[in-house]
């Protein structure tokens, strides 16, 4: 026996497909009470919000096992090269190692801000763009200054690490000093190191909290002006070391 004609749902979905592809959807051809529809948009929004939430705790999982894993580097690879190459030479040492490892909180709020600015980063990749996690700071007299810098580079290769970068400041008006970056074997681990003399390490740490207020963007630019006028002013008694400005200034694959 055929059918002689549809009812109800049926007829509407049959017409539509016989309009073909710009025909309204399902959901459109519903009554806006009836509800199915209601119910569709309920479950939609329950698992949206419940992968927003696995996603949340994945992350965070993800970011507390990067901080873990930041610790064990520095703990079994970086710190025991770095106190042998300190033992090498007694006539300069590190100072501020207390301050090696950057704290959890601010290492965390790093990643997570660059996970929230690059959706699609990984965790790993986020960490691995943070470059001072870890970092140490040689201090040298002046009069040595420049060869124990070229030395211990020497030594920090002979280690095993990559040099990455080295940025020579000692021009510069509102820091005075050589940062330099480098990689853990076999890894995306990077640390930091730099190399000062006492008088420029001293002006580091007093200008620091103006350097943290002027890298904030909420600080009002008359403030950001009155914190360089700071910095200037402290760098400006700092010696150059001899030759110190001549070290130069490397940048290899980041």
């Amino acid at each position: 026996m055929g059918i002689d004609r549809l009812d109800g749902d049926d007829a509407r979905l049959s017409a539509a497909h016989d309009r073909g592809p710009d025909a309204p959807s399902d959901r459109e051809l519903r009554p806006p009470d009836d509800p199915s529809a209601a119910e569709s948009d309920r479950r939609a929004e329950y698992y949206a919000e419940y992968r927003a939430k696995v996603d949340a705790e994945y992350r965070a999982a993800a970011v507390d096992r990067g901080c873990d894993q930041v610790r064990e580097t520095e703990r079994s690879i970086i710190t025991p090269e770095m106190r042998r190459i300190e033992a090498e030479d007694p006539d300069r040492h590190l100072v501020g190692f207390e301050r090696r490892l950057k704290g959890k909180d601010r290492l965390t709020e790093k990643v997570t801000r660059q996970l929230d600015a690059q959706p699609d980063l990984t965790p790993d990749e986020a960490f691995a763009n943070v470059k001072d996690a870890i970092r140490y700071t040689f201090q040298y007299s002046e009069e040595r200054y420049t060869a124990d810098v070229y030395m211990d580079c020497q030594r920090l290769e002979a280690a095993g690490f990559e040099p990455v970068e080295r940025r020579n400041s000692w021009t510069k008006e509102e820091y005075k000093g050589i940062n330099s970056w480098w990689r853990v074997p076999e890894s995306d681990r990077m640390f930091e190191v730099q190399f000062h003399t006492e008088a420029s390490y001293e002006a580091k740490q007093l200008t620091h909290p103006a350097y943290e207020r002027i890298r904030n963007p909420a600080t009002p630019d008359d403030e950001v002006e009155e914190l360089r006028r700071f910095q200037r002013d402290v760098s400006a008694k700092v010696t150059i070391p001899p030759r110190a400005a001549d070290i130069p200034n490397i940048r290899r694959r980041a």
